[in-house]
C-alpha cells in the first residue's frame, strides 16, 4: 500500500522545529552528517509500493520529477529495507532546509534534554540468547562446509515502557552523544495492527557519498567493546588492529565495496590497512575510500543499491547469506541494516547504512543489533557484541543498559 503523509500549510516557518521539539517528528524527516544537515517538513508524497515497482531507483526518479513539476526542491529522503523489495520510506518534503554551519551551532543549543528514565514493563529479544547462539552455530557450520564465507546475524529486542516515547529527545539525546555519526529520523505510517512513528538512529557507517565527480564509502566491519579507561581503550584498540578474525572479516567489507564501486570510477584510493573509527559503546575498523567518477552522472542511490547489501551486513556471498539470515534469524529486519539518506535530482547525494536504529511507535520500541560471523567466531563473544552495540539506542531511551537483562536480554 502507498502511504501519502501530509501536513498543513508552513506559517512562520521554523527550520529547527522538528529538532527543538517544536513539531512532529513524524511529519519531519531528518539526515545530519558530518558533510550535510537536512531537515524537512511536511512530507508531501511517498514513493510507489514495491509491488507497483520493485525498481528503488525508478520510484526516486517518479518522485523527483513529480517534486520538479510541483515547483519543490528535488530531494528525496528516506529509507530502504534491508530487502529492497521490501517497503521502502522514500519522501519528497513540502518544505527542505539544508542547515548551514552557524545553523547548526544555533540548533545545539535549542535542543530538549533527554528522556527521563521510562519505566520498563516489557522486554522481548528475537532471538533469545540461547536461540542466537544456536544460529551462530549454524551459521559456523555452513562457514566450515564452505557454503558461506560470512554471515552476519542479527536480534531485535522489543521494549514496551510504561508511557509514550518522545522520538524528538531520543533523536537529541543521539545527536548529544554521537556528534560525528549520520543522524536520521524517518516517519513510519500506520501499519499492520501498529500505531505510525518513526525509524532513527545513529549510524556510524557510511554507505556512499556521491558530491560533483568524487565517490566516498566508509566500510566498518570487525569490532571490539570501548573502554572508559583511556590506557585500556588504547590497549583494545591495539588488540583490534592485531585480531586475525577481525582483519579477515573487515577485509570481506573493505574488498566488495572497492569492487563494486571500480566500474563507476577512473581511480579508487583507499589505504593500505584499515584504521579504526569510535561509535560510542563500540571501536570498529575503518576503511575510508575515495573515487573519481568515470561518469559524473552516475547517482549516489544508484551507487548505494549497487553496493547493498555489503558483506558487513549481509555476508559473503551475498544470496546465500542473505538466505540464510532468513531462516536463522526469526524476525524480519524491515528498514535495519537496510540504508537512509538523501538523492537529489543532480545524482548528489549520502546514504548511511541503517545501523544503531530503532522503531518507535507510541509506547514500544524495536531496537536491532548484529555481528559478523567469520570462521573462528565464538557464539558468546557474539552475543555479547550485539548487547554492546544494542547499549547506543538503550542509553538514548534513557534506559541502563542493564535494565533489560533479567527478561533474558
Amino acid at each position: 500500500m502507498t502511504h501519502l503523509l501530509t501536513m498543513a500549510p508552513l506559517a512562520g516557518h521554523d527550520p529547527l522545529a522538528p529538532l527543538a521539539g517544536a513539531a512532529d517528528l513524524a511529519d519531519s524527516v531528518v539526515f545530519l552528517s558530518p558533510s550535510e544537515r537536512l531537515v524537512g517538513q511536511g512530507i508531501g508524497d511517498q514513493a510507489g509500493p514495491a509491488e507497483t515497482d520493485p525498481d528503488p531507483a525508478r520510484r526516486v526518479a517518479h518522485l523527483l520529477e513529480a517534486a520538479r513539476r510541483a515547483g519543490r526542491a528535488p530531494v528525496v529522503m528516506g529509507a530502504i529495507p534491508f530487502d529492497p523489495s521490501g517497503r521502502s520510506r522514500l519522501v519528497v518534503p513540502r518544505r527542505l532546509d539544508r542547515l548551514s554551519p552557524a545553523c547548526w551551532q544555533a540548533a545545539l543549543q535549542r535542543l530538549p534534554g533527554p528522556p527521563a528514565p521510562p519505566r520498563l514493563l516489557r522486554s522481548h529479544p528475537r532471538p533469545d540468547p540461547d536461540g542466537y547462539r544456536r544460529a551462530v552455530e549454524n551459521g559456523l557450520a555452513r562457514i566450515a562446509d564452505g557454503e558461506l564465507a560470512k554471515l552476519v546475524l542479527a536480534r531485535s529486542l522489543d521494549l514496551e515502557v510504561a508511557d509514550p516515547i518522545d522520538p524528538c529527545r531520543v533523536l537529541t539525546a543521539l545527536i548529544r552523544r554521537h556528534p560525528g555519526s549520520l543522524l536520521y529520523s524517518v516517519p513510519l505510517p500506520a501499519e499492520d495492527g501498529r500505531e505510525a512513528g518513526v525509524f532513527l538512529g545513529a549510524s556510524p557507517e557510511l554507505l556512499v557519498r556521491k558530491a560533483g565527480g568524487r565517490v566516498f564509502a566508509n566500510p566498518l566491519a570487525g569490532s571490539i567493546a570501548a573502554s572508559p579507561d583511556p590506557a585500556e581503550n588504547a590497549r583494545r584498540i591495539e588488540r583490534l588492529l592485531a585480531s586475525g578474525k577481525d582483519r579477515h572479516e573487515h577485509a570481506f567489507a573493505a574488498h566488495a565495496v572497492v569492487e563494486t564501486l571500480r566500474p563507476f570510477c577512473r581511480t579508487i584510493e583507499l589505504p593500505a590497512t584499515p584504521g579504526v573509527v569510535a561509535a560510542g559503546p563500540i571501536i570498529h575498523l575503518s576503511t575510508p575510500i575515495v573515487g573519481e567518477l568515470r561518469a559524473p552522472w552516475a547517482s549516489a542511490l544508484d551507487m548505494a543499491l549497487a553496493l547493498h547489501p555489503t558483506p558487513a551486513v549481509g555476508g559473503t556471498p551475498t544470496a546465500g547469506a542473505v538466505a540464510a539470515i532468513a531462516e536463522l534469524e526469526g524476525f524480519d529486519r524491515g528498514l535495519y541494516a537496510g540504508m537512509v539518506g538523501w538523492c537529489d535530482a543532480a545524482g548528489d547525494g549520502e546514504w548511511a547504512v541503517s545501523l544503531r536504529c530503532a522503531e518507535i511507535r507510541g509506547n514500544r520500541a524495536r531496537l536491532f543489533a548484529g555481528a559478523g560471523i567469520v570462521d573462528g567466531s565464538r557464539p558468546e563473544a557474539e552475543l555479547e557484541e550485539t548487547a554492546t552495540k544494542l547499549k547506543t539506542m538503550l542509553t538514548a531511551l534513557g534506559l541502563s543498559a542493564a535494565e533489560p537483562t533479567a527478561p533474558g536480554f
